[in-house]
C-alpha cells in the first residue's frame, strides 16, 4: 500500500504559508491566530491518522463461457475499522462490453460493516482473461492524504466461440466403418430398407419380409443399408485477417469452425482441426463431448502469426488427416500460401469445402471509405470473383459467407446440391 498527499494539501499548506509570512511582514497578529489553529489541526489529523483495515474477496460467476453470454463480477469488501471513502475500480480487456452496474464505485463504510458490489459484463469476442485485479483507493478523514493498494486474485476466465446451431449439413461423399448417421450403399445391419432377396441359410428369422414372403410363396428377406459415421477435418487460415477485434475474419472462421464442430459430432462423426498459419497445429479427429472441449481450446487460442514460410501438408500425420475424410477449410483467401493448400488438398483426392467469409464486406463495415477506397474495394470484388470461379473450375466446392449472414444459409446450396446427388445415387 503506497501513501500520497491529495491535491488538497497544497493549497491548505500554501494559505498557512502565506498568513505566516504576511504576519511577520506586517506584524499584524490576527493572521497568526489564523495560520496557527490551521496548522495546529493539519499536524494533529496527520498523526491521528491511521491506515484503514479492511478484507476484499473477488468472485466471477463463471470461468468458462461462450461469446455473447453475461458474467457477473462480485466483490465483497469488509471493513475492521471506519473507512471515510472507499474507492473501487477494475479495469475490463477491450472485448468486454459493460450490460448493467460499473466496474468503478465509491463507498463509506463503519467497522464491522460488510458491502457487496457486483455488476455485469457481456463477453464481445474470444479470448482467455484474466478478472480480479481491484484497485482501491482510501481517503482519510482529513482528505489530505490518500492510501492506494492493488489487491490480485487472479480468476481466469475462457470465451469460446460462438455456436449457432445448423440443422443441415454438407454430406460426405465417402464414409467410415463406424457406426453414424449417414446411410451407406453397403448392405448389412441398419434401419434403412434397400433390397428383397431369396432367404438364405444363415439369415435372420427378424429379416423376413413376411408380406413378400406370403405373396410370392417362398421365404424372403429385407437387405437394410448399414448406417456410418464420417472423418471431417476443419481446417482454419490464421495466415491473414480482416476487420475490427472481435468482429474479424478469423474470429467468423473461428465461429463457423466451432459451429461445424458441434453439429458434426452430435452426428457421431470425427472431427479434427488444423490451425494453417505461422504455426502449424492440429487436433487429430475423435468423437464426443471431450473432443468438442478440445476443439474449442484450440479455437480459443488461434491467432494470426506472421511468418513467409510456406507450410507443407504432407507434414501432417495420417491420422490427423485421414485419406477418405471431408475437409472443411475456413478462409477469407487473403494469402496465396493457404489457397495452394487447399488446391493441393483436392488434388490428392480429398473431399474439399471451400467456407470463405467475404473480407471485402468486414472491410467496408469498419473503416469509412474514400471514393479512392471504394474503387479499390471494386476492383477487389472483381478479383475475388475470379478467383472464387477459378477454384470452382478445378473442382472446389466453393461457398461465400456473408458477415451478416447466418452460417446455415450460406452452407444451402452445397447441402440442397449433395442431397440431390445421394437421393440419385
Amino acid at each position: 500500500m503506497s501513501t500520497r498527499v491529495t491535491r488538497l494539501a497544497s493549497p491548505i499548506v500554501s494559505l498557512i504559508a502565506l498568513a505566516l509570512f504576511l504576519g511577520v511582514l506586517s506584524g499584524r497578529a490576527e493572521l497568526f491566530l489564523v495560520a496557527v489553529p490551521l496548522l495546529v489541526t493539519l499536524f494533529s489529523t496527520a498523526l491521528r491518522a491511521g491506515r484503514p483495515h479492511y478484507t476484499l474477496t473477488h468472485e466471477v460467476s463463471a470461468a468458462r463461457v461462450f461469446e455473447g453470454d453475461r458474467l457477473t463480477v462480485t466483490v465483497t469488501v469488509t471493513a475492521r475499522s471506519r473507512i471515510p471513502l472507499l474507492e473501487l475500480f477494475e479495469p475490463l480487456p477491450s472485448t468486454v462490453a459493460l450490460a448493467s452496474g460499473d466496474n468503478r464505485a465509491v463507498f463509506t463504510l463503519g467497522a464491522g460493516q460488510r458491502l457487496r458490489w457486483s455488476y455485469e459484463f457481456r463477453c464481445a469476442g474470444r479470448g482467455q482473461f484474466t478478472f480480479g485485479t481491484v484497485y482501491a483507493r482510501l481517503w482519510d478523514r482529513s482528505g489530505l492524504r490518500v492510501h492506494e493498494t492493488r489487491h490480485l486474485a487472479a480468476k481466469p476466465v475462457r470465451v469460446y466461440p460462438r455456436v449457432e446451431p445448423l440443422r443441415r449439413l454438407p454430406l460426405p461423399r465417402r464414409t467410415q466403418t463406424s457406426v453414424g448417421n449417414y446411410v451407406s450403399p453397403t448392405f448389412g445391419e441398419g434401419l434403412e430398407p434397400g433390397d428383397i432377396r431369396p432367404f438364405a441359410p444363415g439369415d435372420r428369422v427378424r429379416h423376413v419380409n413376411w408380406r413378400a414372403s406370403l405373396r410370392l410363396g417362398k421365404l424372403y428377406v429385407t437387405q437394410y443399408h448399414q448406417e456410418r459415421n464420417a472423418d471431417v477435418v476443419l481446417m482454419l487460415d490464421t495466415l491473414g485477417h480482416v476487420g475490427p477485434p472481435s468482429a474479424s475474419s478469423l474470429d467468423l472462421c473461428a465461429r463457423g469452425a466451432a459451429s461445424l464442430a458441434w453439429a458434426y459430432l452430435s452426428r457421431k462423426d470425427r472431427v479434427g482441426l488444423i490451425d494453417y498459419g505461422g504455426v502449424l497445429r492440429w487436433v487429430k479427429p475423435n468423437l464426443g463431448r471431450t473432443q468438442f472441449e478440445r476443439l474449442l481450446d484450440a479455437l480459443l487460442s488461434a491467432q494470426m502469426i506472421f511468418t513467409y514460410v510456406a507450410m507443407d501438408l504432407t507434414l501432417v500425420p495420417t491420422r490427423v488427416l485421414p485419406p477418405q475424410a471431408l475437409v472443411i477449410a475456413l478462409s477469407p483467401l487473403l494469402d496465396p500460401r493457404f489457397v495452394r493448400a487447399v488446391e493441393d488438398l483436392a488434388a490428392r483426392g480429398f473431399d474439399v469445402v471451400l467456407l470463405s467469409p467475404c473480407p471485402i464486406d468486414l472491410t467496408r463495415g469498419s473503416v469509412t471509405l474514400s471514393p479512392v477506397d471504394d474503387l479499390a474495394c471494386r476492383l477487389w470484388t472483381l478479383e475475388r470473383q475470379a478467383q472464387l470461379a477459378q477454384l470452382h473450375r478445378q473442382g472446389l466446392a466453393v461457398l461465400e459467407w456473408r458477415p451478416d449472414q447466418p452460417l446455415e444459409l450460406a452452407l444451402a446450396p452445397l447441402v440442397h446440391r449433395r442431397r440431390w446427388r445421394a437421393l440419385a445415387g
